[in-house]
């Protein structure tokens, strides 16, 4: 009885988490689907793409910072009150949509994205402590992975179904997404656990020093940068872009692209628990995922049915293979709640960092250069997630090699 109390709390605690980080991905995509409408109230009119940008640069700079901050925070105040703070941080959303000008807004949001980037660190410890069985655990990791694009699909189709609607009034709209996070903040303080994090043997303790000097992890993080460069920009810049330069419509792109990423969720858990090698599939499945963006974009002025048709199968192929990208880590050997953590927080910060620099860039060059440059740099940036996936090590080893070890 007290084994299935504990796996109940567990999945409780599991649920807490993805739903916060669902409604903290809401806040974001909102937010930045809304930009015209906030930057017409803060300054009464368009701004440079540097500016338009800044909430968005903002965030993904508090990530950086906060991936680090989170593992630090978890073994000083343990799970719960680590988690809760990070819940708590995701409030701040809410805060920030009646300040008084875009900069305290922008600020609030920052506070936000230190929040939302703390929760997703946190799955990982929480899916390691309570759960055991390695089939469970990637489709546990396949969830969290969709979480963000969980969020932005439910607001692609809000702002597609009711598009006049979510545009009159910006702030009763944002309210809205961002209200949803007091009840999950109540919800893990009525029901959450502490549970211990640290490796038992001090000799095979992992710190910050070790993953700084872990070769794979700046491979696995510069990768995810890249991945994140096209995935992000797709969902939370490019409905305005697409709307201003070409014939396609950015909300029915948003929701092509998160809504067949939903399924290639589904896809990438049974291609995952069937047990095929690791690296084969996601440079496939990466391939994929950068081609048909680029011919999407080709064809975006020309023949916008056949980009839209390309732009879901992009989508279906970036979450073919994120389950299984992201589950790589915990198939390592000697893998605990804490190295973990220190893993997935630096991971982050350098998955966030290198996203951020790029996207910094490609705002720059479209302002002074254009679309079109801006879009082949685009397409350049993602392209690296492939050639760093070819150096990963195989998680999977073939039946046969089993075999013949065995």
């Amino acid at each position: 009885m007290e084994t299935i109390n504990h796996r109940k709390k567990g999945y409780f605690m599991m649920a807490v988490l993805w739903l916060a980080y669902v409604t903290f991905a809401m806040n974001w995509v909102a937010g930045s689907s809304l930009t015209p409408q906030i930057t017409q109230t803060f300054f009464g009119g368009p701004v440079d793409p540097l500016i338009s940008q800044l909430v968005n640069y903002s965030i993904t700079t508090a990530r950086v910072f906060a991936n680090i901050l989170a593992a630090v925070v978890l073994m000083k105040m343990g799970p719960k009150k680590a988690a809760g703070t990070a819940i708590g941080l995701l409030m701040m959303g809410l805060v920030a949509i009646y300040l008084p000008n875009f900069w305290a807004y922008t600020v609030a949001r920052m506070a936000m994205a230190i929040g939302g980037s703390m929760v997703i660190v946190y799955m990982n410890p929480v899916v390691a402590h309570y759960v055991t069985d390695s089939k469970a655990k990637l489709k546990i990791n396949a969830a969290n992975t969709v979480t963000y694009n969980a969020g932005a699909f439910i607001v692609a189709v809000l702002f597609t179904i009711f598009a006049k609607q979510m545009v009159v009034n910006w702030r009763l709209t944002m309210t809205f997404f961002a209200a949803l996070t007091i009840l999950f903040f109540i919800g893990w303080l009525w029901k959450a656990e502490n549970f211990e994090t640290k490796q038992n043997d001090k000799k095979e303790a992992y710190g910050y020093k070790d993953a700084l000097k872990d070769g794979f992890l700046w491979r696995y993080g510069l990768a995810f940068a890249s991945f994140l460069t096209l995935y992000v920009l797709a969902l939370v810049s490019f409905k305005a872009i697409f709307d201003q330069y070409t014939l396609l419509n950015g909300s029915v792109t948003n929701l092509l692209i998160s809504g067949f990423g939903i399924l290639g969720t589904f896809a990438g858990i049974r291609i995952g628990n069937k047990g095929v090698p690791r690296k084969p599939a996601l440079l496939l499945s990466g391939i994929v995922m950068v081609g048909t963006f680029a011919i999407a974009l080709v064809f975006a002025n020309k023949i916008p049915l056949l980009s839209y048709t390309l732009l879901a199968i992009s989508g279906f192929a970036m979450y073919v293979q994120y389950p299984i990208f992201m589950n790589l880590p915990h198939e390592l050997k000697g893998m605990t709640p804490q190295r973990l953590t220190i893993m997935f927080g630096l991971f982050w910060a350098l998955a966030y960092a290198g996203q951020t620099i790029a996207t910094i860039i490609w705002s720059y060059i479209l302002g002074t250069k254009g679309y079109v440059p801006s879009m082949i740099f685009f397409i350049a940036v993602s392209s690296v997630y492939i050639f760093l996936v070819a150096t990963f090590p195989e998680t999977r080893q073939k039946k046969a090699e089993i075999r013949k070890a065995a």
